[in-house]
């Protein structure tokens, strides 16, 4: 059973939310991958998830 509440679980998650996109994404990146990352190749990997999705679109309109 969870030890923090509801309110304080969704509050970490929206403060961690750039981890958990990597995490919850289809780039098949790890808690182990993640943990040896640092803020900027989190930040360039959200940065490549995001040219991604607008490639993905593009081809999805066509």
């Amino acid at each position: 059973m969870a030890t923090i509440s509801r309110q304080e679980a969704d509050r970490r998650a929206r403060e961690r939310w750039a981890i958990w996109r990597l995490l919850l994404s289809d780039m098949n990146i790890s808690w182990s991958d993640l943990d040896h990352m640092d803020d900027d190749d989190i930040a360039e990997a959200n940065a490549a998830l995001d040219i991604h999705i607008k490639q993905q679109n593009k081809q999805n309109k066509k």
